[in-house]
């Protein structure tokens, strides 16, 4: 294992927060705070719709955002945009329901933490 290096790690959290374009960036479902914590708990933009159908992206873990596309998956969220318009919004409503649903998960669990 490599040394620490406070100069280094400066430097990877600068350039994340930078790439993120925020000060302090927050995972929306875990409240996690730190962009380089040692995988897998990495901050990375999470495309609530898929990358194909909208640029709408929050930010999310690694772990948090495997859990999101779990979640797509199970509800039979395809991850490539579709062309009928039926499907098209069949899919973004599914989405919006797994991104809700995860969302007051995390409402519960920040309510708890609160008491």
């Amino acid at each position: 294992m490599r040394p620490h290096n406070p100069a280094r790690a400066a430097r990877r959290r600068a350039e994340a927060l930078e790439r993120l374009g925020m000060e302090q960036v927050r995972c929306i479902y875990c409240g996690n705070t730190d962009p380089l914590l040692v995988r897998p708990r990495r901050i990375e933009d999470h495309h609530i719709f898929g990358r194909d159908r909208d640029s709408l992206e929050v930010p999310a873990c690694l772990n948090c955002h495997a859990v999101a596309h779990e979640h797509l998956r199970d509800a039979d969220v395809p991850m490539a945009c579709e062309r009928e318009p039926t499907k098209f919004a069949r899919a973004i409503f599914r989405a919006l329901a797994v991104h809700f649903s995860l969302l007051a998960k995390a409402c519960w669990r920040f309510a708890r933490r609160m008491q």
